[in-house]
């Protein structure tokens, strides 16, 4: 009984604590690493020099190559010396929110100052106001999935045992939740509140492969090594995913380890995937699909093993009885 409640104070302990954790070090204080920005009409070279290393300055040949870079999301601004205009035109996105445009406007302003010209911004998603946060917005929907995914593999559980489910039960049970999961989160992020518009077809797939991927994983960690997979799972998906999903804060406003694991985990793909295909031209739609088919396939690989070796060991006790 105490090793139960040790276990039970301990794991709810490191839970929290990591939470706290993860959060504080990426919100605390962002900083740029490696923010790309286009730039044409000057040297990319100087522009770097004078920047700093929070910064990856890419040349392009025009502002044109620069925007579209830009409809992508490969680089978040684009800075174009207009010589004629007497002017440098800075354009970037509303819909990375306005802590980026902070970033990147002093160093247009910098530019214009020591050319002695007028700076310009424009915003190329007018469509979305400067105010609105659909990033923010998107995380939110993908929190609360992958938090779907992580109660439903601590509930089966318990109704598993009461009701000695088969594997196969329990597996049908998760896909059919995470595919409802993923058809209300995308009416709310497309029809309804319209903050994904045009991707309800998209999204539902990829929103459902990862409710999937959480309840798959926690539910293998469960049966793996008990208790403690509880805790794995939440770090996983509830902490750290959630932390380094990049809705809050563009993907370069994560330190380099960080940004490994946001790659590694299904919620920040799957956050990518969703806003690349509402605004970005579908970027980030493989890995959206691929990070998270991969976490869900390992795991039920891992589950119908487990399901293996307890069938034996079930038939040996049977026969030996």
């Amino acid at each position: 009984m105490i090793r139960a409640i040790l276990t039970a104070a301990i794991s709810a302990l490191l839970t929290g604590g990591l939470f706290s954790l993860f959060y504080i070090a990426v919100f605390d204080a962002p900083e740029p690493h490696s923010l790309p920005i286009a730039v044409s009409g000057t040297d990319a070279a100087t522009v770097q020099t004078a920047v700093g290393n929070g910064y990856t300055i890419i040349s392009a040949p025009d502002q044109q190559t620069g925007l579209n870079q830009l409809a992508r999301h490969s680089v978040y601004g684009v800075i174009a010396i207009d010589g004629a205009q007497r002017q440098v035109e800075l354009s970037y996105t509303s819909v990375d929110g306005s802590s980026v445009l902070a970033y990147m406007q002093p160093i247009a302003q910098k530019i214009a100052t020591s050319a002695d010209m007028a700076v310009r911004v424009t915003n190329t998603t007018p469509q979305v106001a400067a105010n609105a946060s659909p990033g923010r917005s998107v995380f939110f929907a993908v929190f609360g999935t992958a938090l779907t995914g992580f109660v439903l593999s601590q509930a089966l559980l318990s109704v598993s045992k009461q009701l000695q489910l088969s594997l196969w039960i329990r597996l049908g049970t998760m896909a059919g939740v995470s595919i409802a999961a993923g058809l209300i989160v995308s009416i709310m992020l497309d029809p309804w509140y319209q903050i994904a518009p045009g991707t309800f077809w998209q999204s539902w797939p990829i929103v459902s492969l990862l409710c999937l991927s959480a309840v798959t994983t926690g539910t293998a960690l469960l049966d793996m090594i008990g208790p403690l997979g509880q805790v794995i799972t939440a770090v996983l998906f509830v902490t750290l995913g959630n932390a380094t999903a990049t809705g809050i804060l563009p993907m370069p406003f994560l330190t380099p380890p960080y940004q490994v694991i946001s790659k590694l985990l299904p919620t920040g793909n799957v956050v990518r995937a969703v806003m690349g295909e509402a605004y970005f031209q579908g970027n980030g739609r493989l890995m959206g699909y691929f990070v998270p088919i991969i976490w869900s396939a390992v795991s039920i690989a891992i589950l119908i093993a487990m399901n293996v070796i307890r069938d034996r060991r079930n038939r040996r006790i049977n026969v030996r009885e």
